[in-house]
């Protein structure tokens, strides 16, 4: 036991120790009174006597103590009627009535707690039988605005392909917010190319960058990392769509890439910058919060639902991120990838 939990355990018998005491203080009294010539070694025996008195005590304090608490822990992990039974034989009946109201609180909220992961379980699969299914008519969609291309004019092609691009990429959104709420997330871990990750997510982009006239100027090299494409894409996605979204209007606007190996990190990065409005230094430490949109009037239409994905999943694949920006000209976002040898 803990030198800390003798103490507690010292603190709390210090009434009787103290009325122990007095008692040997009378009694020494007592024995002075009586048998002056004996009175040393009655006193002696006396002090002895009461010191193995409260060690023995103390030691059977402690082990009830310990036996308390197993019994008590147990009752708080499983509040069943058997280990209620059992904290009220180790308790005494004192509290009897107190450990009866406890155990039928803890399992009421046992029961409501085990109907709110139950419900979030049903709403999980709802949201991603629901995603899958929609994604039917978008892939319908993409495959009409494709074969169809020519029979509509450029701008009208180019909003209904921003349009289908907003649907999918916050439907996206759904289905990852959903995924990563669950207590386990599987990842398909595999060698990836950044290079081609980033061109296939810059395709399916490009009516939106057309439209919004961003140019892509890129000095990628092929980077091998292991990683999940999926998420990968999806992490480009949010990070391309918001250069584009905050992109300055006024101004030539790109979106720059480059890769390459952080030798101080040990790591492969890859570094995308764009010349936009930026971020106010203010609010740079905060991007990645849940639900944050900032004091900047042209970021009120943003959920602030897209970068908090990006860092939970970097996180979740370890994947460093590092952001600096200067308000109305610029925003880097880079991304550091761990370098998995090959086995």
């Amino acid at each position: 036991m803990k030198s800390r939990d003798w103490l507690n355990i010292l603190s709390e018998s210090h009434p009787w120790i103290l009325l122990l005491c007095i008692n040997d203080v009378f009694f020494i009294f007592m024995a002075w009174l009586a048998y002056p010539k004996t009175f040393g070694l009655l006193v002696g025996i006396m002090i002895i006597f009461s010191v193995t008195s409260i060690v023995f005590g103390m030691l059977f304090i402690s082990k009830n103590k310990e036996k308390q608490s197993k019994v008590f822990y147990d009752f708080l992990r499983d509040p069943s009627t058997e280990h209620e039974c059992r904290l009220i034989e180790s308790m005494g009946n004192l509290y009897k009535e107190e450990v009866k109201y406890l155990a039928n609180k803890l399992r009421m909220q046992n029961d409501q707690l085990n109907d709110a992961k139950l419900q979030s379980l049903n709403y999980e699969e709802f949201i991603e039988s629901w995603v899958h299914e929609i994604k039917t008519p978008i892939s319908l969609a993409t495959f009409v605005l494709e074969n169809r291309k020519e029979e509509m004019s450029k701008l009208v092609y180019q909003r209904l392909e921003h349009a289908r691009i907003d649907i999918s990429d916050n439907v996206e959104r759904i289905l990852f917010y959903a995924r990563l709420q669950a207590s386990h997330v599987d990842y398909r871990l595999e060698r990836v190319s950044l290079n081609l990750c980033c061109e296939d997510v810059l395709l399916e982009l490009e009516a939106l960058l057309e439209e919004n006239e961003v140019k892509v100027i890129s000095h990628m090299e092929d980077v091998p990392i292991v990683s999940d494409k999926k998420a990968l894409q999806f992490i480009f996605t949010q990070i391309f769509v918001n250069s584009v979204k905050y992109s300055n209007k006024e101004i030539q606007s790109f979106i720059w890439l480059k890769t390459g190996l952080d030798s101080v990190k040990k790591r492969y990065y890859l570094r995308i910058s764009d010349n936009g409005i930026g971020v106010l230094a203010s609010d740079l430490p905060f991007i990645f919060d849940k639900g944050f949109t900032g004091d900047n009037s042209e970021r009120s239409k943003s959920t602030g639902i897209g970068l908090y994905l990006v860092k939970k999943l970097c996180d979740e694949l370890q994947i460093e991120i590092e952001v600096e920006s200067e308000y109305g000209k610029n925003f880097v976002i880079q991304l550091l990838f761990p370098i998995v040898e090959e086995v």
